[in-house]
């Protein structure tokens, strides 16, 4: 299992910040342009338990998962969302984002993803990728600059 985690400042309102994390299908594909769509399985009140379809594309594969909220928090000054997800029946995938009021205009974001192989194959596979995080940087500073335009 590995876990990366990235955290920056984004000069912007947390709200500003949340809606471009919200994990609307429009936000999605601006987020990930291989999210070709995001439909609603189950939606529950609280948000927590919530299910989606995703349709993501690699390459010229097209991959269904399910993704399931695992975590949900919103207030004035605290916003949190956990996701939950199975990769190919390859990788158990949990993504969170936590965010932080600074101020009125600044938001602290910590973006973090774990991935756990679910085959011998696989955990070959993740040693062979290392521990690069240029993916989790990239992630959070496409983030930063979605809430900052």
């Amino acid at each position: 299992m590995k876990t990366w985690t990235e955290e920056i400042e984004i000069n912007a309102p947390i709200e500003t910040v949340w809606k471009v994390i919200d994990g609307s299908e429009e936000n999605l594909k601006k987020l990930d342009p291989k999210i070709i769509s995001s439909k609603v399985i189950e939606e529950t009140e609280k948000r927590i338990g919530s299910r989606y379809l995703q349709e993501y594309k690699e390459g010229r594969k097209v991959m269904e998962y399910v993704v399931e909220v695992k975590d949900y928090l919103e207030d004035d000054n605290n916003k949190m969302f956990e996701i939950g997800f199975e990769l190919g029946n390859w990788f158990d995938i949990t993504v969170k984002y936590v965010l932080k009021k600074v101020d009125e205009n600044k938001t602290h974001l910590v973006y973090s993803t774990t991935n756990r192989p679910m085959k011998f194959f696989a955990k070959i596979m993740m040693r062979m990728m290392g521990n690069d995080s240029s993916v989790v940087k990239t992630h959070v500073e496409k983030i930063k600059k979605l809430s900052e335009t």
